[in-house]
This record gives structure tokens, sequence and C-alpha cells, in this order.
């Protein structure tokens, strides 16, 4: 009887979280905003949901805090607002640690990148910011693409 009103009480736990400090290199940012927000049918299909454009999201790219949030002053590098096909470009960007903070029409996403040089050139990156499930699928991608 116990444990059974114990488990009438108990609150999920999700075992999602992201690793901070895991940096995305790229040599420029520039590319698309995709996803769609939780409860639309077109969630769960990878493929359909990165081809749904989020236009006029704002891009905002801080200087990397180590302690993200946490009393440090996250200065801002550069913000953009993606167009209504959900292209943006920051153009030239020194090169360094930064936080790159989406926020759409839903909500907000953020990635840790490096802007650095590569064999590779980057062409483009697509950053899917539709929510995560609790085991962390379904969306928060940061896909990068060379020349």
């Amino acid at each position: 009887m116990i444990v059974l009103a114990l488990l009438l009480f108990e609150q999920a736990a999700y075992s999602c979280t992201w690793a901070e400090g895991y940096f995305y290199q790229v040599t420029c940012l520039r590319g698309t905003v995709v996803g769609v927000k939780n409860g639309d049918l077109r969630h769960p299909f990878r493929f359909v949901r990165q081809h749904v454009v989020v236009g006029q999201a704002t891009l905002t790219l801080y200087e990397y805090p180590f302690r993200w949030g946490q009393g440090a002053k996250n200065q801002i590098m550069k913000r953009v607002v993606a167009d209504d096909h959900g292209k943006f470009d920051f153009g030239t960007i020194p090169f360094g640690h930064y936080t790159l903070l989406i926020a759409s029409p839903w909500s907000e996403d953020k990635f840790d990148v490096q802007v650095t040089p590569l064999a590779k050139a980057t062409s483009s990156v697509t950053l899917d910011v539709s929510p995560n499930y609790p085991d962390c699928t379904g969306g928060h991608e940061f896909i990068s693409f060379s020349i």
C-alpha cells in the first residue's frame, strides 16, 4: 500500500542532459534554422522536421562562458535574425569559442560552437530547434556541411 502511494506522487525523472563544453567546430556560421514545435505531427519524422524552416528566429552569439548564466557576464558578440526562409549569416567571426542561442517562436535552444580553421571549410549549418523528447531524441541538432 505504501509503495502504491509513493508511485502515485513520484515525479517523472528525465535523463536527458546536454554536455556542456562540447563544441561544434565550424569555419563560419551561416545556414538555416529548421524545426517544429512540440505536438506537431511532423515532429517524430526527422527528415520532414528538418525541412520545415523557422523564419524570423533570433540568433545571438555570445562569448563562451565557463558557467552559463551563473553570475557571469555573457557578452554578446553578434546578433542576427533569420529571414522568412530560415536563412542566416553571421559574416566574419573571429576564431574562438562561443555559445549560440536561437530564439524561435516557441522556445530557445543553444549550442556551443568553436570557429576555427579546419581542413574542409564549412559551407553551411542546419540548426534543428525542435524540442527534444526526454530521451534526448527528436530535435536539438547541429548539422554542419563542408565544401
